[in-house]
């Protein structure tokens, strides 16, 4: 099977970064496996999170004055993240 293959423009300081990364996974470590490597890392995080979130959600839903404490929490940076969104 042949992978199209693409070129994409980093800054050279990012380029050396992910270069050390190869280079620290072991010989004939490309930049494409450093890059998917990273990928697949930050997709894991991101489902561990979320999955994190509903598990002390559903905890809070079972706990009135829980919730009530956990929204007046989240609301300043709920607030931050849309005044960010709306600034974009």
């Amino acid at each position: 099977m042949t992978v199209e293959m693409t070129s994409i423009k980093v800054p050279k300081n990012l380029r050396d970064r992910l270069n050390a990364l190869a280079d620290e996974r072991g010989r004939g470590t490309t930049l494409a496996q450093v890059l998917e490597g990273l990928l697949e890392d930050h997709e894991t995080n991101m489902y561990r999170n979320r999955m994190a979130y509903m598990e002390v959600a559903a905890r809070a839903q079972e706990d009135a004055e829980g919730m009530a404490r956990a929204e007046r929490q989240a609301e300043p940076m709920i607030n931050y993240l849309r005044r960010r969104e709306a600034s974009q």
